[in-house]
């Protein structure tokens, strides 16, 4: 997803998946009625869909095609700005309350204060997109919160100490607010496109 709303992505995660074999395809939440054509995955990234809610909200064809990308079960990443699309709503800092993509159960609302800032070290749980227990480094900068950041991953600062369940995971999604960044474990970004390569195959 790039566009006004989908705007923030570390340019070499997405060169690191180019050089592992990935064709990037881009699409628009806002402007475009419906995914492209044969994606075997699904990258939904950081950016300012809070700006834009309503028009994210307004276009249902769209909203309707991520769920049931997602629910029928894409290999889906979603970082921070995707992660608040794919809630069930998201209310702005008027208190105004807009339907999302309702992929996750849970609602996103604007907190007026940045929310658990900084670098983190995100650990893996259960094998999914890293073997149980492997590590991989994100960051958090964002004023929204969630009524149900997950419990697939435990963040944790590298400076204090402090640590937090978070990621909502399944075999074929990973999605919370952390921006991760790929080279620190590139083994992530190979797992995420052997789940893709693996579609192709399923679909044949």
């Amino acid at each position: 997803a790039r566009d006004e709303a989908f705007c923030f992505y570390y340019e070499e995660n997405l060169r690191l998946l180019e050089q592992t074999g990935a064709e990037l395809v881009y699409f628009s939440p806002l402007h475009d009625k419906a995914l492209p054509e044969n994606i075997h995955g699904m990258l939904l990234g950081g950016g300012y869909p809070e700006l834009y809610a309503g028009q994210l909200s307004e276009n249902n064809a769209m909203r309707t095609a991520i769920w049931e990308a997602v629910t029928e079960g894409l290999p889906t990443i979603a970082e921070c700005g995707g992660f608040l699309y794919l809630h069930t709503t998201l209310t702005d800092r008027e208190g105004n309350s807009y339907p999302m993509a309702g992929v996750l159960p849970g609602k996103c609302f604007d907190t007026g204060k940045l929310v658990r800032f900084g670098y983190v070290m995100l650990t893996e749980k259960e094998e999914n997109f890293l073997p149980a227990g492997a590590q991989i480094a994100g960051h958090e900068f964002h004023y929204y919160d969630s009524t149900d950041n997950g419990v697939g991953a435990v963040a944790k600062k590298p400076v204090n100490g402090r640590s937090w369940e978070c990621v909502h995971e399944s075999p074929s999604q990973w999605m919370g607010f952390p921006h991760l960044y790929y080279y620190s474990n590139p083994e992530y970004a190979y797992r995420f496109l052997k789940k893709a390569a693996d579609r192709i195959y399923l679909k044949k």
